[in-house]
């Protein structure tokens, strides 16, 4: 009998040890799968800080054109000169080159990030079943949520790139006619 009540006591340790130890690598998951929004973030606020540089360059640029030859000129009549004109169209197509590295940039951290999560699914098979791993991950909801915002993003900042770019363009263009 008291084989018995140790063998039980000895195995509600044990079942304590374990249970202390699934909830330790459920916090651990729990812990990544914050670093994988703060990710995803992160590479969404590069590619939106790339396009306000580019942005703001442009608007720093064409307004510097404009103010020196208003206060040469006295008016608005030729500000584009031949040059500036020149160095204006120049300006965007560097603009656009950025524009297609930042979005080359952004679909390789994305790549990254998804390998990532990917592994993390992996480096846990030794200690959880796939079912426990997928019940943690929510069945890739937060994964699947970040990808979405990822591309949703890169979306609305390359539409606005790209819009800028040809307003800007069509200005130059227009204008010199």
């Amino acid at each position: 009998y008291q084989a018995n009540v140790y063998l039980q006591s000895s195995y509600k340790v044990y079942e304590k040890q374990n249970i202390k130890q699934y909830i330790e690598i459920r916090n651990k998951i729990s812990d990544q799968l914050l670093d994988f929004k703060n990710k995803a973030d992160k590479i969404i606020e590069s590619f939106a800080g790339d396009f306000k540089k580019s942005l703001f360059a442009f608007i720093t640029f064409f307004s510097s054109i404009i103010v020196i030859q208003v206060l040469r000129n006295g008016n608005f009549i030729n500000t584009f000169t031949t040059d500036a004109t020149i160095l204006a169209f120049a300006f965007l197509f560097i603009s656009f080159c950025f524009f297609l590295a930042s979005r080359w940039e952004l679909n390789k951290q994305k790549e990254r990030f998804t390998q990532s999560y990917q592994n993390l699914k992996l480096r846990y098979r030794d200690l959880l079943n796939d079912e426990d791993i997928q019940r943690i991950l929510n069945n890739d909801k937060d994964f699947n949520d970040d990808i979405a915002f990822i591309n949703g993003k890169k979306k609305v900042y390359s539409n606005l790139w790209i819009t800028a770019i040809i307003t800007f363009f069509l200005a130059i263009f227009f204008y010199i006619q």
